[in-house]
């Protein structure tokens, strides 16, 4: 099972991402968008796991969630990854209580490796995908991107909880479906079981 934790978008927010991509679109060819319904901000990307790790999974997002209590997260900015001058991957950033968002990433990825989870050889960098390019653009491109991404922001949502999601990969793109969610703070889980096409 392909598997990531992540905290979910409110429609508000899907809504002027999408709009956002739109705008962008007018002078960014040759780019994959991610679909605003599939967008997630991801905590931690497990990837292929067993079935039978998935209660370990679960006790490491409830050891970790008494870490901070529920939040405001919004997106503002951007970039591009690895750099501007040979873009891969746009992105937008996260703005709000980003510091509570980086302490849950941390409580979690200590908790995961306390269950034998291998620990990540990145730094945690939190940012939302918005597409990815098929091949290079030319500086100018990147340049005027990079300057309507420093005016765009969303309205803030409130994080209540963290989100056990599989991802099922497909020609027509990934399929979430959602495995387990357990609230922040000092609240108790929920279970659910709905899907999302992205």
């Amino acid at each position: 099972m392909r598997l990531f934790i992540a905290l979910s978008l409110s429609e508000k927010q899907k809504n002027e991402l999408h709009r956002l991509q739109q705008s962008l679109k007018s002078h960014l060819e040759g780019v994959k968008w991610v679909n605003p319904e599939g967008m997630h901000l991801t905590l931690k990307f497990l990837g292929e796991v067993e079935p039978a790790r998935i209660a370990a999974i679960v006790e490491a997002m409830k050891e970790a969630s008494p870490a901070v209590e529920p939040f405001d997260f919004s997106f503002g900015g951007g970039g591009a990854f690895p750099s501007p001058q040979k873009a891969r991957v746009i992105w937008a950033g996260l703005r709000g209580e980003v510091g509570k968002v980086v302490a849950l990433a941390s409580s979690l990825e200590a908790a995961l490796v306390k269950k034998g989870f291998p620990a990540e050889t990145r730094d945690f960098s939190p940012h939302l995908t918005l597409g990815r390019l098929r091949y290079p653009l030319p500086g100018e491109k990147i340049n005027k991107f990079m300057a309507e991404m420093q005016t765009f922001s969303t309205e803030h949502s409130r994080a209540r909880a963290m989100t056990l999601y599989q991802s099922r990969l497909s020609r027509q793109g990934a399929t979430y479906s959602i495995i387990q969610q357990i609230k922040i703070g000092r609240f108790l889980e929920e279970n659910a079981g709905n899907e999302q096409d992205d």
